[in-house]
C-alpha cells in the first residue's frame, strides 16, 4: 500500500485554565490518503475545528506527531514550515468573516502567489487569479470587485480559490457550508468534488451536517469530547454504525422518503463540559448500554473489521434504516 499523505498520531490540544485544562482534542490518530476526502463529524465543541487548525499548526498541539508527505510539520522552523504551507491550505467556516473586507477580490486570491513568489510579473498574477476564478465559477469581471459586493456562496467560491492558489495538496474545510442556503451548500459541496476529481486533491472535511458529509466524504471519522470514537468508510458507517454515540447521530438524522421510519435514539442529558470530562469513557454518562467498566476504563479504538474502528468497549453494529 502507499503510505498515507497525512498521518496525525495522539494529537492532542489542553488549554489551561484555573484548577485544571481543558483537553479540546485529547490523542486523535487518523490518516488521509492522496485524493481521499475524510470527514470529522461531531456536536459543537467535540474537537473537530481544533484538530483542524492543528493540522496546519495555525494552533500549536500540546502532543501528538502530524507527518505530511512523510515530513514531520512539528518539527519544522518558520521558513521550512512556510514552504510546506503551499501544500496545505484551509477555507474557513464563514465567507462573511474569512476575506478582508477592505481587499478587492484579485488582492484577495493572488496573496498566497504573492507569499510564496509564485508569479513573476503583474501580468502573470493576474492572469493565474483570473483562471483561479473560473475555476471556482467566477470570472474576471469579479477582479476589481470587494467582497460585499457577493453572496455567501460566491464568497466561499473566492475562499476555495484562495486556496486553490499555491496548487496545495491537502485542504481543510472548516466547515464550509454550515453558513450557506441548502440549496448553494450542494453547488459549493459539487464544486469542491470536481476540484477534488481534477486535481487530485484530499480533504479533510470538518462539518455537523451528515448529509453533506455523506454526500462528500470517502471515510468519516467521528468525534465526541476531544476523542475519536469511530472511524471508517462512509457506506460501511452509514449502515451499520458500531459506537452508540454514531448510532444515536445518525438515527436523529432526517430521512429523505416520510414513509420510512427509522428507530430513534435518544440520548439522556446534555454534553459535559470538556473542562470537566467523565471518567473513563466520555460518553458513558449518556450512554444506554454503559457499564462499571465504562466509568473506569478508556476503550481504544478497536477494528470492527474491514478497517472499521470503533472505541467502545461493547460497540457491535446497529444497521441503520437509510
Amino acid at each position: 500500500m502507499n503510505a498515507p499523505l497525512l498521518s496525525v498520531r495522539g494529537l492532542a490540544k489542553h488549554f489551561p485554565i484555573k484548577g485544571g485544562q481543558v483537553k479540546a482534542v485529547d490523542g486523535v490518530s487518523f490518516e488521509v490518503a492522496a485524493g481521499e476526502t475524510v470527514a470529522l463529524v461531531g456536536e459543537s465543541g467535540c474537537g473537530k475545528s481544533t484538530t483542524g487548525r492543528m493540522l496546519l499548526r495555525l494552533t500549536e498541539p500540546s502532543a501528538g506527531t502530524i507527518s505530511f508527505d512523510g515530513v514531520d510539520l512539528l518539527g519544522l522552523g518558520r521558513t521550512d514550515l512556510r514552504r510546506r504551507r503551499r501544500e496545505l491550505q484551509i477555507v474557513f467556516q464563514d465567507p462573511y468573516s474569512s476575506l478582508s473586507p477592505r481587499n478587492r477580490v484579485e488582492d484577495i486570491i493572488a496573496e498566497p502567489l504573492d507569499v510564496h513568489g509564485l508569479c513573476a510579473s503583474r501580468e502573470q498574477r493576474r492572469d493565474r487569479v483570473i483562471e483561479l476564478l473560473r475555476l471556482v465559477g467566477l470570472d474576471a469581471i469579479h477582479l476589481r470587485r470587494h467582497p460585499f459586493e457577493f453572496s455567501g456562496g460566491q464568497r466561499q467560491r473566492i475562499a476555495i480559490a484562495r486556496a486553490l492558489a499555491p496548487q496545495p495538496r491537502l485542504i481543510v474545510a472548516d466547515e464550509p457550508v454550515s453558513a450557506l442556503d441548502v440549496s448553494v451548500q450542494a453547488q459549493v459541496v459539487n464544486l469542491m468534488q470536481d476540484l477534488q476529481e481534477k486535481f487530485g486533491l484530499a480533504y479533510v472535511f470538518i462539518s455537523h451536517d451528515l448529509a453533506v458529509v455523506r454526500h462528500i466524504a470517502h471515510r468519516v471519522a467521528v468525534m465526541y469530547l476531544g476523542r475519536l470514537v469511530e472511524m471508517g468508510s462512509t457506506e460501511t458507517l452509514f449502515a451499520a454504525p458500531h459506537h452508540p454515540y454514531t448510532q444515536a447521530l445518525l438515527s436523529a438524522a432526517p430521512v429523505a422518503d416520510p414513509e420510512r421510519r427509522r428507530t430513534r435514539i435518544v440520548l439522556s442529558g446534555d454534553v459535559p463540559s470538556p473542562a470537566n470530562a467523565p471518567s473513563g469513557c466520555h460518553f458513558h454518562p449518556r450512554c444506554p448500554v454503559a457499564q462499571a467498566v465504562c466509568r473506569e476504563s478508556v476503550p481504544e479504538l478497536r477494528d470492527m473489521g474491514n478497517g472499521h474502528m470503533a472505541a467502545c468497549h461493547f460497540g457491535k453494529p446497529f444497521p441503520i434504516s437509510v
